[in-house]
């Protein structure tokens, strides 16, 4: 149905939830409605319509149980279901054999001048197979009662290689130097890991503003016919609910159900999105979007045979030369949106100031047209992320520090940012996802970023098997001031002394440190006490004057903090 124009139709069936055929019919795309949406006529026998009237109507409101094994599918809506009455201007859909078929005034199907438009495919039940008919596409990604039917072609499994690659520099790495920035390698870039002091700039974030450079990130577009549903299909959030100057947060899986990555999704039109993913995996993401795209990996090992419902144009605008390349800088902090008000047309501030969390705009910043976003990684609850067409990324990154450097906008490095994000509770790819321990993401606290109710994505049925079986956890912990650093591998114990996890991140904030851990057990309450092993694992034999590791005693905190207590004022 993807493929159809206006005025353009196809021969199809309707199944069941038992994948018996409910009717044979012909849809057909109409024009788009007034407020651009998508319009279609059902043209249906008249000994079947009105049963396929009402399961349509009921399959609208999403309630209907329409896979007894899954309770968590619904169909894609909300729809508005409607019966044309007699006296409807009559409509006329192409078939793809030459033949037209009408809606009459009448109320009923009629073929000018060629056969009748239906095939008598009615009773063909569980028999039906890819080869019985040119209604039936077995390899769509999902359809109701698609369970029963099997298909003809298979795909092989896909391994995604890692490509070892020598250092990189970024646009801004001389401004960095000249900035006096201490320069650290990460994901594969040589990076600014601080300019005065991690602290300074951490403060700088929560009283303020920092400027960050994340032009390392990747950033991919995804555009054509079909980019509302390869999205659908390759990442777990539902982008059927963006509309354009919208964004969300999502998951790339594998078939098994494994993060290949966690990645943000911009909706710029009907048929064009932006798709910001990391660096560290910035190769095997572009690899694995562009062989779904080409069809060739298995998606789905339950039904070898599902592909794509269409092509999409992939364009890496990270690429030397990429047109209307993108490199990503975020702003984050309370004196962000009045820095950047400064440096924006008159008629643009308004519209700044308007904007909700995860919409973004278009605007005119330092002579560059820049994509604006509110969104970031530090728990701000104002903060933007800009992505900078590369020959504007240094006029751009010197405006904005010019424009507030009397509001104390500080340009930040990576340890603020890790600081940062760890304070808020946000995970980082290889510590609180994916990585070592195949950490999911419900098990990081972002299991509403996966949509259960879409009828299929990649990974969904391995998911729903970890989620209903999985017994971990990430939690948030405190630790007080004055202790010995932490580093992520140490071990946590509950109060018994009982080894119950291990810590994945943890970093120095002005009243102590913060960190995070996996922990092999769920529902620890906050306040709870856990410990941090300090040091090498006990030894088998404990004689006088073994040198026992130290335990370290924090308390648990909330998941994620609340915004209005974050510390935007604290001691220098």
């Amino acid at each position: 149905v993807l493929r159809l124009d206006a005025g353009e139709g196809l021969r199809t069936v309707f199944l069941d939830r038992g994948g018996e055929v409910l009717s044979e019919a012909v849809v057909g795309r109409l024009a788009d409605g007034s407020q651009g949406e998508g319009r279609f006529l059902v043209v249906a026998p008249p000994d079947s319509g009105a049963r396929l009237l009402s399961w349509l109507d009921e399959l609208a409101d999403g309630y209907v149980l329409f896979d007894p094994e899954d309770v968590y599918r619904k169909v894609q809506g909300p729809a508005v279901v409607t019966l044309l009455p007699q006296g409807t201007v009559p409509e006329t859909v192409q078939l793809p054999d030459g033949s037209a078929v009408s809606w009459t005034e009448e109320g009923s199907a009629s073929s000018p001048g060629g056969a009748g438009p239906f095939r008598g495919l009615s009773g063909c039940g569980r028999e039906l197979q890819a080869k019985d008919s040119e209604g039936i596409d077995v390899a769509k990604p999902y359809f109701v009662g698609q369970h029963v039917l099997s298909g003809l072609a298979t795909r092989e499994p896909y391994s995604a290689t890692m490509v070892e690659r020598p250092v990189r520099t970024t646009p801004l790495t001389d401004v960095h130097r000249k900035m006096g920035a201490r320069m650290q390698p990460f994901a594969g870039y040589e990076m600014p890991l601080w300019y005065s002091s991690a602290r300074e700039e951490h403060q700088a974030v929560r009283k303020a503003a920092g400027l960050f450079d994340l032009s390392h990130m990747g950033v991919v577009e995804i555009s054509g016919r079909y980019a509302e549903a390869y999205l659908n299909l390759v990442t777990t959030n539902y982008a059927g609910w963006l509309h354009p100057g919208q964004s969300h947060y999502a998951f790339l899986l594998t078939p098994q159900g494994q993060v290949i990555d966690d990645v943000m999704v911009y909706r710029r039109s009907a048929e064009r999105f932006l798709v910001v993913v990391n660096a560290a995996n910035e190769a095997v993401d572009w690899a694995w979007l562009m062989a779904v795209n080409q069809g060739e990996p298995l998606l789905d090992p339950d039904r070898p045979w599902i592909a794509p419902d269409g092509p999409v144009t992939l364009l890496d605008l990270k690429a030397e030369g990429a047109e209307d390349g993108r490199l990503n800088l975020a702003f984050q902090g309370p004196a962000s949106r009045e820095i950047l008000q400064r440096l924006l047309p008159v008629r643009q501030r308004a519209r700044l100031r308007a904007l909700r969390r995860t919409e973004f705009l278009e605007v005119e910043l330092a002579g560059a047209d820049v994509l604006c976003s509110r969104t970031g990684y530090t728990g701000e609850e104002v903060g933007y992320e800009l992505y900078v067409p590369p020959r504007h990324i240094v006029d751009v990154w010197e405006a904005l520090l010019d424009a507030g450097r009397d509001s104390g906008a500080l340009p930040c490095g990576l340890a603020a940012r890790d600081a940062l994000r760890t304070e808020a509770g946000l995970p980082l790819y290889g510590h609180e996802l994916g990585g070592a321990h195949a950490v999911l993401p419900h098990e990081a606290g972002f299991a509403p970023y996966v949509k259960l109710h879409k009828p299929f994505f990649v990974g969904r049925e391995a998911y729903r098997k970890a989620l209903l079986d999985g017994g971990r956890e990430v939690v948030r912990l405190q630790l007080p001031a004055g202790g010995r650093p932490v580093r992520a591998g140490a071990s946590v114990v509950e109060s018994s002394g009982r080894v119950v996890g291990r810590i994945t991140s943890c970093a120095v904030v002005p009243d102590g440190q913060v960190g995070m851990a996996l922990l092999e057990k769920r529902g620890v309450a906050p306040e709870a006490p856990l410990g941090v092993v300090m040091g090498d694992q006990l030894p088998d034999a404990l004689e006088p004057g073994t040198r026992l590791p130290l335990v370290q005693w924090g308390k648990v905190l909330p998941r994620f903090p609340d915004r209005e207590v974050l510390p935007h004022a604290g001691p220098d």
